[in-house]
């Protein structure tokens, strides 16, 4: 008897750990590593978001024929782009001509040139330290809240019943990250299925070009650091709400306009019953 309990808990287990392996899609794109979709994330109530209505990356310009064809294959009729124009001028969107997308243009906040001195110091002196960048990454997403307003065109888009939104920053971690933890809090999701999904920009790392930084000015060997994310990022911004509106909620039907109606209608609109 107890072989036979010990093989159903094995089992069990599989099935377990085969589901999370199955779970929030990677795409595939090897010129953009953090280019993932949103489906098959566990929500409260026994749902997952459904597939292929949602997905979120860093930058993805110059892609070969093979990751133009998984772009492709995704089906998404929308972009949009936080990223500043002086971000977009040196990695435009690589949007193949026979795709037919709404780009919508949706800076958060302003980074230009001058605007990378700060993490210029930072990453270029002497006695460099990650500490530094940490308290750096964690003024970053303090601003996101300050400009939180310029996250507003996606909170309308993905109300658009016939919408398949993709929404991305250069990195796909820090602005990127706080817009699928506010959309992840509107459709129920709990504070660890949030962090998670946060935390999984650091799967992309080592899977990124760090070559690609030298066009800001970043030393290839630091980039590194200025790459992956931590929880304390999200933990400051999220707190930083709260202190501001009183709740994610509050913010929500505050500056997007999405009280309990629309949440409902999102939730019909990406969510679904688990098998």
């Amino acid at each position: 008897m107890m072989k036979i309990i010990k093989a159903l808990l094995k089992a069990l287990l599989l099935v377990f750990i085969a589901g999370n392996l199955q779970a929030q899609i990677n795409i595939g794109i090897t010129a953009s590593p953090n280019f993932r979709e949103l489906g098959g994330i566990e929500i409260n109530d026994g749902k997952t978001i459904r597939e292929g209505l949602i997905f979120r990356s860093g930058s993805f310009s110059n892609l070969s024929d093979l990751d133009a064809q998984k772009l492709k294959a995704t089906g998404l009729n929308t972009i949009i782009d936080f990223r500043s124009d002086f971000e977009i001028e040196r990695e435009p969107d690589f949007i193949p001509e026979s795709m037919s997308v709404n780009w919508i243009h949706a800076p958060i906040g302003s980074l230009d040139q001058s605007g990378m001195g700060k993490f210029m110091q930072v990453l270029t002196k002497e006695d460099f330290q990650q500490e530094d960048v940490d308290q750096l990454m964690i003024e970053a997403n303090l601003g996101f809240v300050e400009y939180i307003q310029d996250f507003k065109p996606l909170f309308d888009l993905i109300q658009e019943e016939d919408a398949v939104v993709l929404f991305h920053c250069s990195a796909g971690k820090d602005r990127t990250g706080l817009a699928s933890a506010l959309f992840l809090h509107a459709l129920g999701a709990d504070w660890d299925t949030i962090m998670e999904d946060f935390l999984r920009s650091n799967e992309a790392v080592e899977k990124t070009d760090l070559s690609k930084m030298a066009m800001y000015g970043i030393p290839e060997d630091r980039a590194k650091a200025l790459m992956g994310v931590k929880a304390v990022y999200l933990e400051s911004a999220w707190s930083a709400i709260e202190e501001k509106y009183g709740s994610a909620d509050a913010l929500l039907a505050q500056e997007f306009g999405i009280g309990q109606e629309e949440k409902e209608f999102l939730r019909s609109k990406y969510l679904e019953k688990r098998d």
